[in-house]
């Protein structure tokens, strides 16, 4: 196996039409990739799935199902975002073979989780928010939206065939999206009692974290970030609570 596809899964967020799945799947074990996850996915007991992933059912056979997304991205300490929707509200994209160098080395250390969206819209802003990178696949403007299959094969062929250069950096190993989830919400709860959105303006808060998980959501954070982040909050806290006792 390609070294740099061991830590890379497939999430499948919302696909409706299960043929889509399976042929997905081929996709996967055509460039070493045997991880799937779905999200919210349909009845997959029709003959179509296996018919479609031929060699390759026995990736459908294992694939994890999470009713939302959170809880299918726990585990991964980086997660890019396939779309082609761009506009106001959507996180910057950026070409597919352009983030491949940083793509690659997230996976070097790192359990990485490839996101493709629903046939008709794709992936949501709120489901974007999870990655750390989200990236768009080059087409005819006549004819710009890819199967969702398509999509999956031109995604790890491209990090594939990148993972064979050997050319990717050596990144920090970065703490998973559980953790993250964990640390925005100790950093909300700090905000809070610090007095945000306490006047009956809870969309300043709001609007704060957004702004928080999109730096953070950039880069992802390491370790030793994450238990800083973590000591400064405890610090305000502590803070708070002597000042409450006088």
């Amino acid at each position: 196996m390609n070294a740099l596809m061991r830590n890379v899964s497939v999430v499948l967020v919302g696909i409706r039409n299960a043929g889509n799945i399976g042929s997905a799947a081929r996709a996967m074990k055509n460039c070493g990739v045997d991880d799937l996850v779905l999200v919210d996915p349909p009845p997959l007991d029709v003959p179509e799935v296996r018919k479609l992933a031929w060699a390759s059912f026995d990736i459908v056979q294992r694939a994890r199902s999470h009713a939302t997304i959170g809880e299918a991205l726990g585990e991964y300490g980086f997660v890019v975002g396939a779309t082609r929707r761009k506009g106001r509200g959507r996180r910057p994209v950026t070409d597919l073979r352009k983030a491949l160098p940083r793509i690659a080395a997230a996976t070097r250390r790192n359990r990485v989780a490839i996101l493709f969206g629903r046939e008709d819209k794709g992936l949501s802003n709120e489901e974007l928010a999870f990655c750390q990178c989200a990236v768009s696949i080059r087409a005819a403007r006549a004819m710009a939206s890819l199967n969702v299959a398509q999509a999956v094969m031109v995604v790890l062929h491209e990090l594939f065939s990148y993972g064979a250069s050997e050319q990717a950096e050596q990144p920090p190993e970065l703490v998973s999206q559980e953790r993250l989830l964990h640390l925005y919400a100790r950093i909300e709860a700090t905000l809070a009692a610090l007095g945000y959105g306490t006047e009956g303006d809870r969309q300043v808060l709001e609007s704060v974290m957004r702004t928080l998980r999109r730096i953070f959501g950039r880069s992802g954070i390491a370790d030793d970030e994450w238990r800083a982040l973590h000591g400064i909050c405890q610090q305000v806290e502590k803070h708070l609570d002597s000042e409450k006792e006088r």
